[in-house]
């Protein structure tokens, strides 16, 4: 939405994909063990997340309704304008509503990837200390 259209400055969409890219090398990270972050550092992480996924939830009807013609008059300027705006909330990839949902899913895709890492976590915590009890008893 560069072209003057509305939205944030510079390519949303770009920055949506280093987003993208960023959660899903989370998510490969933690699957291979490569990841693990603390309980403590994780549910910080996911409470901001999870923040964002409450509201949009929240305002999930609002959005549809960015969708929708806003009413500014009949005339044929007036429905073309209309038109538009109903076309940059949801008329291809780069519009608001597309944007929106494809946020929600990464935010999705880094819950799973930091559950996984307070797994990786506590499982290296756990075969630290049986070492830690071996070692001490030998």
């Amino acid at each position: 939405m560069t072209d003057g259209t509305g939205g944030p400055p510079g390519n949303f969409s770009q920055i949506l994909g280093d987003f993208s890219a960023q959660a899903d090398a989370m998510v490969t990270a933690a699957k291979e063990g490569r990841f693990a972050v603390s309980e403590e550092m994780g549910n910080a992480y996911k409470a901001a997340l999870q923040e964002y996924a409450d509201n949009w939830g929240k305002n999930n009807n609002m959005f549809i309704q960015l969708a929708q013609a806003p009413e500014l008059g009949t005339s044929p300027y007036a429905l073309d304008v209309g038109k538009h705006a109903a076309l940059v909330a949801e008329g291809d990839e780069q519009s608001a509503l597309t944007q929106l949902d494809a946020l929600r899913e990464v935010v999705t895709r880094a819950l799973d990837a930091i559950n996984t890492a307070m797994t990786n976590y506590k499982n290296s915590d756990d075969q630290n200390k049986e070492t830690l009890l071996k070692i001490h008893h030998d």
